[in-house]
């Protein structure tokens, strides 16, 4: 066995080396390559550390497949036209994600003609826009009966970002798990290209009882989960979020299918991370719709899932382009959603813009204005990202036009307020116990302006 084993861990290795010196490799941040060379999606763990428990097998057999729940991904051009999104019937607005509101309608700028989302009751289609450096994210997309494009909900991710959520803009796509379908997907443009396994790790569903019930049912770099449902309660280990790969010691050998074996290396490197919940299928990994793609024997489908294992840990991830990957330490807790409330001032108040994360004042004023925020919808949309006390964190701001922020933490009737900070100020501050906070933007006379705001954990002793 220890020979099997290092033959084919050698062979794996050997074979996707000699592909790489000869195949031109494709820029990140692209259509056909998402995300950041960084991203987890584009990385691969260093001695990943295993579980031991086993999928369970269900009625159905494992699939990989793109389905009516799979996705297509389309490419928009500078040339197609903006379209409209509209509610589907029996809803009065089409909920942005990120902002957490709805609007009467959303709209896209630029539509690529040949739009078609998954059959599936999801109604999944992401949209790439690499003008615009945004991959839109859609749920429940279709043509109504007026020919109106309608949806339940849109949300958009950086096409050069990471490709998850973070604790501001945490839900980025139409994943359960906050990402966007095209992350992790197999792509048509890959699906036969020769290549010995797919460059980044993939992505799947599991059934009910694969999925982590609880507090813990979503562990990073997910940043949600599905909802539970009382009486088909998850039963599993593995929260959403999850890695999982195939051992070292799987034996290849037993793989005949080409495609599956294809899948199969890739899992055995890379992984798939679990970003969703599906009925009765013990695992799916998700193929984009229109792929040259058929299905693989269900006894070697079987035999993947009786050796994937979540994933523990790692000493590391090595990035797509072969360094070791740095993880951002100093992430943003802070989000300007919500209702902002005019306290003083004339004309257009500043609203939140989920594209620059930042609050903006689109229009002249005439007079000094305030506003304050008290949704406290900014913190703790992940969960255990709500500050704690009595953890220290920094309050920065970036901001135009004389723009200023302070935030105040209130336990009861007692309130700390920072100092108003302004383009490039901070201030420092102990979290108190079982704080809330709201903040406070102020803008001065003047033309359009902007605010951004960050609040990020500080180590021990900093």
């Amino acid at each position: 066995m220890k020979l099997l084993v290092a033959v084919g861990t050698l062979a794996l290795v050997s074979v996707t080396q000699a592909y790489a010196q000869t195949v031109p490799t494709v820029p990140f941040g692209t259509y056909q390559k998402p995300f950041a060379a960084d991203s987890l999606w584009n990385s691969y763990p260093v001695k990943p550390v295993f579980d031991t428990w086993q999928i369970p097998a269900t009625t159905w057999n494992p699939a990989i497949q793109g389905g009516d729940y799979s996705s297509g991904i389309f490419e928009a051009k500078a040339s197609d036209a903006p379209m409209l999104i509209y509610p589907v019937a029996g809803r009065s607005g089409v909920v942005d994600t990120d902002t957490e509101m709805s609007t009467p309608t959303y709209t896209i700028p630029h539509w690529p003609a040949n739009t078609v989302p998954a059959k599936g009751s999801d109604g999944h289609a992401d949209i790439v826009d690499a003008g615009l450096n945004r991959i839109y994210s859609f749920s429940n997309l279709k043509k109504n009966a007026e020919g109106k494009w309608t949806a339940t909900r849109v949300s958009w991710t950086p096409l050069n970002g990471t490709g998850w959520g973070d604790p501001a803009h945490h839900y980025q796509g139409a994943r359960a798990a906050g990402p966007a379908p095209t992350g992790g997907m197999i792509r048509i443009a890959e699906a036969n290209d020769g290549k010995p396994l797919f460059e980044h790790a993939l992505s799947m569903s599991l059934d009910f009882t694969g999925l982590l019930a609880g507090a813990d049912r979503y562990t990073y770099p997910a940043t949600a989960a599905d909802t539970p449902i009382p009486d088909k309660p998850n039963t599993g280990r593995i929260p959403e979020g999850a890695r999982v790969m195939l051992p070292p010691d799987f034996d290849l050998s037993k793989i005949t299918d080409a495609r599956l074996l294809k899948v199969a290396r890739t899992l055995m490197k890379y992984g798939a991370y679990v970003v969703d919940r599906n009925y009765n299928t013990p695992f799916a990994i998700y193929v984009e719709i229109g792929a040259d793609w058929s299905a693989s024997p269900p006894a070697q489908l079987d035999l993947v899932r009786k050796s994937l294992r979540r994933v523990l840990g790692q000493t590391g991830h090595i990035d797509g382009n072969g360094i070791a990957r740095v993880p951002e330490s100093r992430v943003n807790l802070l989000s300007l959603r919500g209702t902002w409330i005019l306290i003083d001032g004339v004309g257009s108040q500043g609203v939140y813009d989920t594209f620059s994360q930042s609050l903006v004042w689109g229009t002249t004023t005439t007079r000094p204005m305030t506003q304050i925020n008290y949704s406290n919808w900014g913190l703790g949309r992940v969960a255990n990202k709500y500050p704690t006390a009595p953890k220290r964190y920094k309050l920065s701001v970036e901001s135009t036009g004389g723009t200023t922020m302070s935030m105040t933490m209130q336990v009861g009737t007692v309130k700390t307020t920072t100092a108003q900070l302004g383009n490039g100020q901070s201030e420092t501050v102990q979290w108190p116990d079982k704080a809330t906070a709201f903040f406070t933007a102020k803008k001065p006379v003047g033309g359009p302006a902007s605010l951004k705001a960050r609040l990020i954990e500080l180590p021990a002793g900093e």
